[in-house]
């Protein structure tokens, strides 16, 4: 069993870091088992339902995070800093613990390399995030007078797909829909497709500078 952490906006992907501030005592208690066993937990993106209130009903393909560092504050609130590990998929229901947290059964994803990962589908998306980072930058930094350069993109696909993933500001079904695809060269295509998209002048989509 799996503690989990269904979020309304967010999409967690392997290597991305992800900060939490946890006041609810249901998560309280949550973190504080996970501190004494592997520091596990399942982030999940909200199906239906809210953060707050009532158990919601997360999507079944998430990523669990691993937690690095736990700031407890004197009003008995916590901040903390996770990395998300590894995709995986529930199992069946999930499981209301009588402390009100989500516990459910899940299958680690490996990610899969069905076919060869083609020169030209890297080098075209290399082009296109490429762009994208360069109009998000000089949209933060507009009126600023800096010129901050993007990091450098990871040479292993699997990692490139997590990467552009993770940075894409779209919207939370989008970023769903590329943390299930198992074939790491088909979430490649989807996110060349989707810089495309994000990258026309006149896109009118939740692109670089939305706020979500």
């Amino acid at each position: 069993m799996l503690p989990l952490f269904p979020l309304e906006q967010m999409v967690l992907f392997p290597g991305m870091s992800l900060p939490l501030r946890i006041f609810e005592e249901r998560y309280k208690v949550m973190i504080g088992a996970c501190q004494v066993t592997d520091q596990l937990f399942g982030v999940l993106l909200i199906k239906s339902g809210s953060e707050v209130g009532a158990p919601a009903q997360p999507e079944r393909v998430g990523c669990t995070a691993r937690m690095l560092r736990i700031d407890r504050l004197p009003d008995g609130r916590m901040t903390i800093l996770t990395i998300g590990e590894q995709r995986f998929r529930l199992q069946g229901p999930t499981r209301v613990m009588a402390e009100g947290y989500l516990v459910g059964d899940v299958r680690l994803l490996p990610d899969q390399a069905t076919e060869p990962i083609a020169a030209d589908l890297v080098s075209n998306l290399a082009e296109e995030f490429g762009k994208y980072q360069t109009a998000a930058l000089s949209f933060q930094q507009s009126g600023i007078g800096e010129n901050a350069r993007a990091p450098a993109l990871p040479a292993d696909p699997l990692r490139l797909s997590y990467r552009i993933a993770a940075t894409l500001h779209i919207h939370p079904r989008e970023r769903q829909h590329l943390l299930e695809l198992d074939d790491v060269a088909s979430r490649l295509r989807e996110e060349l497709t989707l810089l495309r998209r994000e990258n026309r002048p006149a896109a009118k989509t939740i692109g670089p500078f939305s706020v979500n």
